[in-house]
């Protein structure tokens, strides 16, 4: 398969079309010189389009277009014509996950619904549930994958039941899924679906605290990951049998956090070789071992001296493991051990050159596909691909199209010192036209998570912000991915003490360089980004002008107590600490006890059905916020989940968000 040279530029195509006043004194320091300001709808609009994939024969695509308040499921020839919707939401009681095709007329579909359980033993706990649909490319013939027998409580506790192990390509009217097989189980079993009737029936088990499974390309169960529960310790454990489903033996146990996590990741055409993500010299690489072997060693396949490698793994037509799934600036070959696919990328780089380009969906015959491709200062695009004679690229769509053709903010890779030595790096966003000679207003925006990172790829928050006229600061922090494991760990249990040290020591070193205005420092996050956001209010309290929170852990005594039902304890414990043996610290860090220490205005923003960070984390701030007499304002956002799914609450958070920052940091 040559695909080295083949692609010689681009054919144009068609895309597919389908609060009270914040109580503040603004800073003092002169403002920014105005600018002409880019719609604030322009940023708040969520992608245009997402999760494109081609038919297995290639003739048609789907993908989710979001257009104001609703988000559709569509298909279409890819020639453009017989444009259908075959589903839509406004994302407020329900949303979209994912969809994949089966065959080339029918489609499976992942929706997640905000819900409340009743449970014997435990009280009624709120849930974020998961279902799966499969449906005709025009709409047609929609039906539950996962129906409960008639009289039958089999799947009171199917929260999640949108797991599919084995897509059964070659068969094309069935999936295989885990399911539980009775109320009481937290076994997960695998069952053979019907995509057409949701008829379903055993087919394998084995493990009896299993809670996923892997298969090999003959479409045997080959790997079990179950749950070992010892008191508060909930270890995993990865079990392996051989093709013919003997002979089961432990590949790895290990605890949430620890640096002996392994994950399967597949097999490739070779049944007896199976594909992981485990750690190698302290950074995650993709390694495969041989289940002949008794002594079952780890043999590195790819890897980076730099960074942790993550992603899914990919397949060729034939089933073979051909790389995973991650993209590198200018050369994202690198992401392939094929030598066919690499060549296929590398020209794909040459054709759109400087650019983080990922090969998507592919069909059958490898000869259509989808790419998606971003530079940074630009919001991305999405292609298709056609190999052949007279190879071409024709654009989609634009994932932002009203910021196509205009200037935005480019991240800038910066690395800087901690005050205790370690070396932290991250990304500085300047507003359009400035060259950071002049001292700005900043912005420090942490990232969520906080097992998590932020990288050189658009971010809506970040270009607004941007282009609103403030330089926007990203550090990740010690705790942050993608940096190996000793980074990760320094985080571990140290939210609020060198965490937060680590994004003021990154104020501190970009007002040293001049670049930021000490006078006109605002703090801004979502999630563990917004508990960072409070905290820097609280821990130095003259530094920041304010502090404007989406969705923050307020409480880390309730997030580590008994009541996490779903969480597990060991990773709870692991991440943040334990409420009965770190109470003193916990306390000491949570925003909510603190609030008599702000001295600068707060804006807090929270959904009533966020499932990741409980909106009465909010609710217990804005009251400590009222009862000491600081200036705030909380918007509370009736359904709105933690995501920001809803295209109407994603105008209202930036709106209140412009607000704030040209109250606090004089922009306007």
């Amino acid at each position: 398969m040559k695909r080295r040279n083949c692609l010689q530029g681009l054919v144009a195509a068609t895309t597919l079309a389908a609060a009270s006043p914040l109580i503040a004194q603004p800073a003092t320091a002169l403002a920014t010189p105005k600018r002409t300001r880019l719609p604030l709808e322009s940023f708040a609009r969520r992608p245009m389009m997402e999760q494109v994939a081609l038919s297995p024969n290639g003739q048609r695509l789907a993908a989710i277009i979001n257009n104001s308040n609703q988000s559709l499921l569509v298909t279409r020839d890819c020639d453009g014509a017989n444009l259908r919707t075959v589903l839509s939401t406004d994302n407020l009681e329900l949303m979209f996950n994912w969809f994949r095709w089966v065959n080339d007329e029918r489609l499976v579909v992942s929706l997640r619904f905000p819900s409340r359980r009743e449970v014997d033993y435990l009280p009624t706990i709120n849930t974020m549930e998961s279902r799966l649909v499969a449906i005709n490319a025009d709409g047609s013939l929609p039906i539950n994958l996962v129906k409960q027998r008639a009289g039958s409580t089999e799947l009171r506790w199917a929260i999640a039941q949108d797991n599919v192990v084995d897509w059964l390509p070659e068969d094309g009217q069935h999936i295989l899924m885990s399911l539980p097989n009775s109320d009481r189980s937290i076994s997960e079993y695998l069952y053979k679906v019907n995509i057409h009737t949701a008829e379903r029936r055993f087919y394998a088990d084995g493990r009896k605290n299993a809670y996923d499974w892997v298969t090999d390309q003959s479409h045997r169960a080959r790997v079990a990951m179950e749950w070992e529960s010892t008191g508060d310790d909930n270890s995993r454990t990865l079990w392996v049998c051989d093709p013919d489903g003997s002979n089961w033996r432990v590949l790895r146990r290990f605890t949430p956090l620890s640096p002996d996590i392994m994950r399967p990741l597949g097999f490739g055409k070779d049944r007896h070789v199976l594909y992981v993500s485990a750690d190698h010299q302290g950074l995650r690489a993709v390694q495969t071992v041989d289940l002949r072997d008794p002594q079952l060693t780890l043999r590195v396949k790819l890897s980076d001296p730099n960074r942790d490698l993550g992603g899914a793994l990919i397949h060729d037509g034939s089933g073979e493991a051909v790389g995973i799934r991650w993209s590198r600036e200018g050369d994202s070959s690198a992401s392939y051990w094929d030598p066919n696919y690499k060549a296929w990328q590398q020209s794909l780089d040459e054709a759109l050159p400087d650019r983080f380009n990922e090969i998507g969906s592919v069909s059958r015959n490898q000869k259509r596909y989808i790419v998606h491709s971003e530079k940074r200062g630009e919001a991305g695009s999405i292609f298709l691909g056609e190999l052949g004679d007279q190879p071409t690229l024709a654009l989609l769509a634009h994932r932002y199209p009203e910021l196509e053709d205009q200037i935005l903010a480019r991240k800038q890779s910066i690395k800087l010192q901690a005050r205790d030595g370690l070396e932290l790096t991250g990304y500085l966003s300047l507003p359009p036209g400035q060259d950071g000679k002049t001292a700005l207003p900043l912005v420090v925006l942490p990232h969520g998570g906080p097992q998590s990172m932020d990288g050189p790829d658009f971010d809506d928050w970040v270009a607004f912000i941007a282009d609103r006229g403030a330089a926007v600061l990203q550090i990740n922090f010690r705790g942050s991915t993608g940096h190996g494991r000793k980074f990760m760990e320094a985080g571990l249990r140290r939210w609020g003490l060198e965490m937060q040290d680590d994004l003021s020591d990154g104020v501190a070193e970009f007002v040293k360089r001049g670049v930021a205005d000490p006078a006109r420092v605002a703090i801004v996050g979502a999630s563990y980004g917004g508990y960072a956001a409070l905290m820097g209010v609280i821990k130095t309290p003259t530094l920041y002008r304010g502090a404007f929170a989406f969705a923050p852990v307020t409480d880390l005594v309730d997030m580590s107590s008994e009541d996490g039902q779903f969480s597990s304890r060991e990773a709870v414990r692991r991440q943040v600490g334990d409420a009965r043996d770190d109470r003193v610290q916990l306390l000491a860090t949570s925003p909510r006890f603190h609030a008599a220490k702000i001295q600068v205005p707060v804006v807090l923003l929270h959904g009533t059905h966020d499932r990741n960070v409980d909106h009465r984390h909010s609710v217990w701030m804005a009251e400590a916020l009222k009862a000491a007499g600081k200036p705030h304002e909380f918007i509370s956002l009736d359904r709105g989940d933690h995501g920001l799914s809803h295209h109407a609450y994603r105008v209202r958070l930036f709106k209140a968000l412009e607000v704030f920052l040209d109250r606090v940091l004089a922009l306007a």
